[in-house]
């Protein structure tokens, strides 16, 4: 159980400009004041309002762009930005006000006039801008560099799945990679801004992204930068040999003078920043930091609940998954045997792929039918093996979806029901088939680009939990699928209480160790725990809380159906609504309640 890479990773993750950087830069003329506009003019200006909004935000930088699209051209868009991006004060200024300036716009658009999905889109892009905006009241709280989530430990596997398919790709792959250096330049200085205000990181957290650094940059020639560029140079098109030769040499020069230079002098500056750190503890100590911990969560989580509301939930949950553990062991012992070990059935598949298309099969008669893709499993090289994930899935174009990527780290693979569970989070029916699924509806092109973690990670552990009760689990069955699922909950929970007693209720070090003494685990354990919530506040919550989001949600659905409730329509519901906050999610099911009364 681990963080998994979010939606993409691009320069547009660097604090503010992941809410709407770009939008409003015009005057758009949204519905003056008095002037009366009919219904199907409105629509249209709601068309194009949203479609100028997307192509803003897409096309803020060359990562985003070249990830979110495969022909821009189509989309209206005709210059391509091919810069990676920087943050900077203005920047930050910029994005508050901009967010400001679309709320108002938006507003103007009389909601009754507007079709059945332009309301959809409305809810959801006025929520987005509405979390957004609460956010950015705390600029420098934000975690860019972070272990695992930081954009230093992301950026190479985003460099290494850039689409290489014309010259022209690799020429901008070049550009892009050789920005590598200006762009941490500019991260330094926002952690300077963050040292001004007494919010720069723990020595411990710098130490462990040193640490996540020097792992990287110690693999010269076997850096996966280099390792990989050659397969990927050749399926480029109208590429000589000679060519080829010429590009890899290229590929190598600026990955070993100036990418890994690069990640060096980050290092070293974040060394050089060491000290500036005073609270070794959760966000509650720091100016501010409470209420930045709940706009943060409610970014993360996607939920309307408060915290305290989902404290008094993950405890519950604690204390029934060790009574209901205790029960099942007490009753099949074996089960319990079997839940601790490796044993996936042989008729469930042997290798990741036979897994993967097992689980294919088993979706078709309680999820909806998703579109003919092909999906490529890869393995992460060895020198980012010790940092990433156990698995993550990468987000293909919107227009280019049929092409997809999953990543699995061996090095932190332990059991086949492991890579079973982690395919079904990462594949079917969890990120790949809900990003395809949702892709083939061609819905507004905005929806594509607005994370919500809560949603699409709850989503995935919803479905990781639904995949041992299609695994099968020997003599005891019922009671080997309850424990795994079980165990999946204990482990995200234990996480997330810890995570909302660190950063929400002030729990230092010790606090945690006593905490969780009471379910023995060890002092090294806790402390690993307790560093993971410090480094990378809120990051457990978008599973953990997500997933009991949707667990209410289909409860909710199935007593309002009753004899007409049906599991496969309940997620053709939430699939159809796309990514979004559960409040609009439980309005999707009001909705479809009253038309099926």
């Amino acid at each position: 159980m681990s963080g998994r890479i979010p939606r993409r990773i691009t320069a547009a993750c660097l604090v503010l400009a992941i809410a709407v950087s770009g939008c409003s830069k015009k005057d758009r003329g949204i519905q003056q004041e008095g002037q009366q506009k009919t219904t199907i003019s409105v629509r249209k200006e709601f068309q194009e309002h949203m479609e100028e909004i997307f192509r803003e935000n897409v096309s803020d930088n060359g990562i985003e762009l070249h990830y979110t699209l495969k022909n821009p051209e189509k989309y209206g868009i005709q210059e391509k930005s091919q810069d990676l991006g920087t943050i900077s004060a203005s920047g930050i200024a910029e994005g508050k006000k901009e967010t400001e300036q679309e709320l108002k716009a938006i507003r103007r658009f009389p909601y009754e006039k507007l079709s059945e999905e332009q309301q959809e889109t409305y809810d959801v892009w006025k929520d987005y801008l509405t979390i957004q905006k609460e956010l950015q009241k705390y600029p420098y709280h934000e975690s860019v560099l972070a272990p695992v989530t930081g954009v230093q430990a992301q950026l190479p596997v985003t460099f290494c799945e850039y689409r290489l398919e014309t010259k022209e790709d690799v020429e901008n792959y070049f550009h892009l990679l050789s920005q590598t250096g200006d762009y941490f330049e500019s991260i330094i200085e926002y952690e300077k801004e963050k040292v001004k205000k007494n919010l720069f990181m723990s020595d411990e957290s710098a130490d462990a992204v040193i640490s996540q650094i020097h792992e990287f940059t110690k693999a010269k020639e076997n850096n996966s930068l280099i390792a990989t560029f050659e397969d990927r140079i050749s399926s480029v098109k109208n590429l000589t040999s000679s060519e080829q030769k010429e590009k890899i040499k290229k590929n190598r020069s600026i990955v070993l003078d100036q990418v890994l230079p690069a990640y060096e002098k980050l290092a070293d500056d974040l060394e050089n920043l060491k000290g500036n750190g005073k609270n070794e503890a959760g966000l509650v100590y720091l100016k501010d930091g409470k209420a930045y911990y709940k706009a943060l969560v409610k970014s993360q989580t996607g939920s309307s609940s408060t915290i305290e509301d989902m404290i008094a939930m993950t405890e519950d949950s604690l204390k029934d998954c060790v009574l209901k553990t205790a029960d099942i062991a007490e009753e099949f012992p074996e089960a319990l045997q079997e839940s601790a070990g490796d044993n996936l059935p042989d008729d469930l598949g042997t290798t990741p792929d036979d897994m993967l298309a097992e689980l294919k099969k088993q979706i078709e008669k309680n999820f909806p039918k998703a579109p003919k893709v092909d999906c490529e499993i890869k393995y992460v090289h060895e020198s980012l093996e010790k940092d990433l994930s156990p698995a993550f899935y990468m987000i293909p174009a919107m227009d280019d979806y049929k092409e997809n990527v999953i990543y699995i780290n061996r090095s932190q693979m332990d059991t086949s029901i492991q890579m079973y569970a982690t395919l079904a989070h990462e594949g079917y029916p969890g990120h790949l088939y809900q990003n395809v699924y949702y892709a083939s509806k061609e819905e507004e092109p905005v929806r594509y680009i607005l994370d919500y973690p809560g949603y699409s990670e709850g989503w995935a552990t919803y479905v990781e939990s639904w995949s041992y009760t299609a695994a099968g689990g020997g003599k005891e069955k019922e009671a080997w699928e309850q424990l795994n699922v079980l165990g999946m909950e204990f482990n995200l929970a234990l996480c997330s209480r810890v995570d909302f007693g660190v950063n929400y209720e002030g729990w230092k070090k010790e606090k945690v160790k006593d905490y969780l003494k009471q379910f023995y685990i060890s002092s090294s354990n806790a402390e690993h725990i307790f560093s993971m919530v410090v480094s990378e506040p809120a990051n457990y919550l978008s599973y953990y809380i997500g997933y009991k989001e949707f667990i209410k949600l289909r409860d909710y659905y199935k007593k309002g159906a009753g004899k007409k409730y049906s599991l496969k329509k309940f997620h053709k519901l939430m699939l159809d609504a796309g990514p979004t906050s559960f409040n609009i999610l439980k309005k999707r099911i009001n909705e479809n309640l009253r038309m099926e009364e």
